[in-house]
């Protein structure tokens, strides 16, 4: 597939904070691509869609010490619901 303004052949899953915090400043960048498909607020996790590709990115949550800060990452999956079911905080 072609890349997109997404980024979603760009990135992957955060190992660490640091590459978390990345993909804080990139879900600014990119969240007007990204449209929510559902979200879980009692674990703070959600799946969207980017509405250019139609690829899915997880929506995930950590604590910088001070303040609560979102960021994404790319999943593939085709059900996106099951995904969100089954998924944990990567951080």
């Amino acid at each position: 597939m072609d890349d997109c303004a997404c980024g979603h052949d760009r990135h992957r899953a955060p190992r660490d904070k640091t590459e978390g915090l990345v993909l804080a400043r990139h879900l600014r960048d990119v969240e007007h691509l990204l449209d929510v498909v559902e979200r879980d607020d009692s674990r703070w996790l959600g799946i969207l869609r980017c509405g250019s590709c139609g690829r899915y990115w997880a929506e995930d949550s950590m604590t910088s010490g001070h303040a609560d800060l979102f960021f994404v990452y790319p999943v593939d999956t085709d059900d996106p619901h099951a995904w969100l079911a089954q998924a944990r905080p990567v951080l």
